[in-house]
């Protein structure tokens, strides 16, 4: 097998510890102390046939990937940005990871946001000096339109139905049979935003989708309607849903994702009595950690894809 080392456990609070809970997690060998360097992160990797990395880490320095070409990188999540895969193509480096163990997590996290929404909990709850109680609205019979039918889409279709909601969906993959098998129905796009007394977007960002939802889009959607956004922010023109909702012209938004992360202090996106925003939090819980940790530790210690979906980039 060689040398198994992480050289770096940022990303996410107690890593090494759920490294090491993982089985065979103690043939890793684990960093946890800061690496704020490259010489540092190439003295940890020195003579390591693969490194495991987590995703939401720091990028792993592309002179020091080069430098010291470990036979593979294997990710813990999603790669994303945390490796640059065309340096490592050029060196011979395989990369891999582990991609769509936290369905569940945001599909929770996007029902949350609606029913947080739908509640008025955010001007509830603002800072505002007093005692404001806000009057919502229930969900239950009313229409959820999904936007993109994947993993997250379904599941957050199924947690929905769950509490009542009707639903209908758009997606490019969506055909009749699997949305009639769902329990959903399949609407031409601009029918749904019309429609829908809520809307969530479960989209993966491409150049064909970049502002999808662009002005023309977002003003099909009604005065009453909740817009959630937990996949990405290229899906939407951002400076129209800003104009927008100060305009009073949605019922309602919730946001994980932004244009600018973070998201500055003075943004009405954080201000606006209709308007929750989180810090691209949703796929955060120990739960999709393990997973991600898992199905990461498992393929590198012994080529093992069971404990979850092993994908190659490089």
């Amino acid at each position: 097998m060689g040398r198994l080392v992480m050289p770096d456990c940022h990303g996410y609070p107690q890593l090494a510890e759920l490294v090491r809970r993982c089985p065979g997690g103690d043939a890793v060998e684990v960093f946890d102390g800061p690496c704020t360097t490259p010489s540092q992160l190439a003295e940890r990797m020195r003579g390591a046939h693969t490194v495991l990395h987590f995703f939401h880490g720091r990028p792993l320095d592309t002179g020091v990937l080069l430098a010291e070409r470990p036979r593979q990188v294997v990710v813990a999540g999603p790669a994303g940005p945390v490796v640059d895969t065309d340096a490592a193509r050029s060196a011979g480096i395989a990369v891999y990871d582990t991609p769509g163990l936290a369905a569940d997590s945001v599909a929770e996290f996007t029902l949350t946001l609606l029913l947080m929404l739908a509640r008025r909990v955010p001007s509830a709850v603002g800072s505002a000096p007093g005692w404001h109680p806000s009057g919502g609205r229930e969900l239950s019979g009313r229409l959820l339109g999904i936007v993109g039918w994947g993993h997250i889409g379904s599941r957050t279709a199924r947690l929905a139905q769950g509490i009542g909601m009707r639903v209908a969906a758009w997606s490019p993959s969506l055909d009749e049979d699997t949305a009639r098998a769902a329990g959903v129905t399949p609407l031409p796009l601009d029918t749904l935003l019309r429609t829908a007394d809520a809307v969530s977007l479960h989209l993966r960002s491409t150049p064909h989708n970049e502002q999808l939802i662009d002005a023309r889009r977002l003003a099909l959607l009604g005065p009453r309607t909740l817009l959630v956004n937990t996949a990405r922010a290229a899906l939407i023109d951002m400076a129209e849903l800003r104009r927008r909702l100060a305009a009073g012209l949605l019922g309602g938004v919730a946001l994980d994702v932004f244009d600018l992360e973070p998201l500055p202090a003075d943004d009405l996106l954080r201000s606006h009595p209709d308007s929750l925003a989180t810090p691209h939090m949703a796929w955060m819980t120990e739960d999709a950690v393990g997973r991600f940790l898992a199905a990461a530790v498992a393929f590198a210690t012994s080529g093992d894809s069971a404990a979850g979906p092993i994908r190659q980039l490089v």
